[in-house]
């Protein structure tokens, strides 16, 4: 039995893995911390949630190098 996996059963395992996550999570921080972000946001003209995402996946793909 081979281990190469055809296109169609990649596209079902990566629609299957997309529907487990919601792309949302509740993330809890100290107050000190939200607000420094929360400022770090306004100073670059973006929303405190596009701010994170950005700063996550940069972390993220770094660590894939």
């Amino acid at each position: 039995m081979s281990n190469l996996k055809t296109v169609e059963q990649a596209a079902n395992d990566k629609a299957a893995a997309d529907t487990d996550y919601s792309g949302e999570t509740l993330l809890k921080m100290p107050k000190s911390l939200h607000r420094k972000l929360a400022e770090a946001a306004k100073s670059e003209g973006v929303e405190l949630n596009q701010y994170l995402v950005s700063l996550l996946s940069e972390k993220n793909s770094l660590n894939a190098m």
